[in-house]
């Protein structure tokens, strides 16, 4: 028994023994399995890498940048350029004009205000309004929060110039602040200097022969591929002005007063075919018609300076200044283009934007009285100055693609009574009256007829009432 026992026992030993010798054999029978090799990868330089990551990055930022709108309803829309549209509605998309007009629809996350009553013009442009505006580059040394600019957005002007640069009062934020810069260059040509009014004629005689000899030039080079290009490396300094004003790229701002020293400017920009604006052209009225066939511009003050002695006589000549209220009116009848600027043009607490009389608009007011039409009196503090400085493509008027800068009243800006209740510049509202203390206590509900406040500029600060 026991030797049966033991012959199973070394049967199934032997059985175990042949299953994992056959089944070792078929493993090494079978081929062996390749190695994957990694998948050759093309190495970018490391600038292509970076590229394409900014490239991603800003793509991304773009898709997720959302489209801002606010909208103005129900009020009176003054373009300026285009009539007036009644009860209708502004919309500004990323800070431009959109739609304007009825019908308008307006986006679900819109920023609204209903203006209903109320009265929607472009914002003013001031050709002179420094203090508010830093020194250049404006973006980066203007201060956003000061009061002057707070004084400026009150009076609905929403566009200054400082030096030859022009500047939206974007209260709070310096995006999109610069509207144009190198605006125009400045030029002497007064009848004291005889000896520079010779060398500025000289200098535009020979910068003009440059560009005659430029333009023989070019037509030779068809024939001879080998001629000789003039030389242009003294075009510098006021070479370069000049050369800057024959090809009518910018505009000769000169500061003349007296009817003779005008009429010496308008024949400098007819001999030479110059753009130029006569600032202050105090005795305008009488040489509009010449003034006019030269083709040149002027900005006027229509009230004498309240601090200076260009108030009366001239003691030197001993004879009357040459003002009157009715310059404007005349050199519009002529067709000078004309914009208008307070004799006190800083904005400040007592000037362009300060006292109530001193506003911007207030001056276009008085050149109503001296005989100019209500409709060019507004148009001499918005669209004709932004033309004079060649922004006209963004400010001066409401229209669609133009920044969205307006100004929202509670009448006729030409009236001494009338505030503005809001002041819109790009899209955003920088300028809220009953949210600002200065003149939130100033009939608050719009009411002419309202008693006077009992308190009255410059505020009284702390509890006393």
């Amino acid at each position: 028994m026991r030797q049966f026992q033991s012959l199973i026992q070394a049967c199934l030993i032997s059985a175990v023994v042949f299953a994992v010798v056959a089944k070792t054999s078929a493993l090494a029978d079978q081929p062996a399995p390749e190695k994957k090799q990694p998948k050759s990868v093309e190495k970018k330089p490391a600038d292509e890498k970076d590229d394409a990551g900014d490239k991603k990055d800003k793509k991304k930022k773009k898709e997720q940048k959302k489209d801002r709108y606010f909208a103005v309803t129900g009020a009176t829309v003054h373009t300026v350029s285009r009539g007036d549209l009644y009860g209708a509605t502004v919309l500004v998309k990323n800070g431009r004009f959109a739609e304007i007009g009825r019908g308008v629809a307006i986006p679900k996350d819109a920023e609204t205000l209903d203006a209903s009553g109320y009265h929607i013009y472009p914002g003013l442009v001031a050709v002179r309004g420094g203090n508010v505006i830093g020194s250049d580059p404006a973006d980066e040394t203007t201060d956003v929060y000061s009061l002057w600019m707070t004084i400026a957005l009150a009076g609905g002007i929403t566009t200054a110039v400082s030096g030859d640069t022009a500047v939206s009062l974007t209260y709070g934020s310096v995006e999109d602040m610069v509207v144009g810069r190198d605006l125009f260059v400045s030029l002497k040509y007064s009848s004291n200097d005889p000896e520079n009014r010779r060398k500025v004629r000289e200098g535009f005689d020979k910068v003009r022969q440059y560009m005659r000899d430029v333009q023989a030039y070019q037509e030779k080079k068809k024939i001879n591929p080998d001629a000789e290009e003039p030389d242009k490396e003294w075009i510098k300094g006021d070479y370069e002005k000049y050369y800057k004003l024959l090809k009518r790229e910018t505009i000769a701002k000169v500061t003349a007063n007296s009817a003779h020293e005008i009429n010496e400017y308008c024949s400098l920009a007819e001999r030479y075919g110059i753009r130029l604006v006569i600032d202050k052209a105090l005795e305008g009225w009488t040489v509009a018609r010449r003034m006019a066939r030269a083709g040149v511009s002027a900005i006027v003050s229509i009230r004498p300076p309240i601090f200076s002695s260009d108030t009366g006589e001239d003691e030197r000549l001993n004879r009357p200044t040459g003002r009157s209220i009715e310059n404007a009116a005349i050199l519009h009848k002529y067709g000078v283009p004309i914009a208008i600027i307070p004799s006190t043009a800083s904005i400040t607490s007592w000037g362009l934007a300060g006292r109530d009389l001193l506003h911007l608009n207030m001056e276009a007011a008085f050149a109503v009285r001296g005989g100019l039409p209500q409709d060019a009196a507004l148009r001499s503090i918005t669209i004709e100055p932004a033309r004079i400085l060649g922004i006209d493509d963004r400010v001066g008027s409401l229209e669609v693609g133009k920044d969205g800068n307006f100004m929202i009243t509670d009448g006729d800006p030409l009236h001494y009574m009338t505030q503005v209740r809001w002041t819109v510049v790009g899209g955003r509202v920088v300028y809220d009256k009953q949210k600002e203390s200065l003149f939130s206590h100033i009939r608050p509900n719009g009411d002419r007829n309202a008693p006077p406040p009992d308190d009255y500029w410059p505020r009284r600060l702390g509890d006393e009432q």
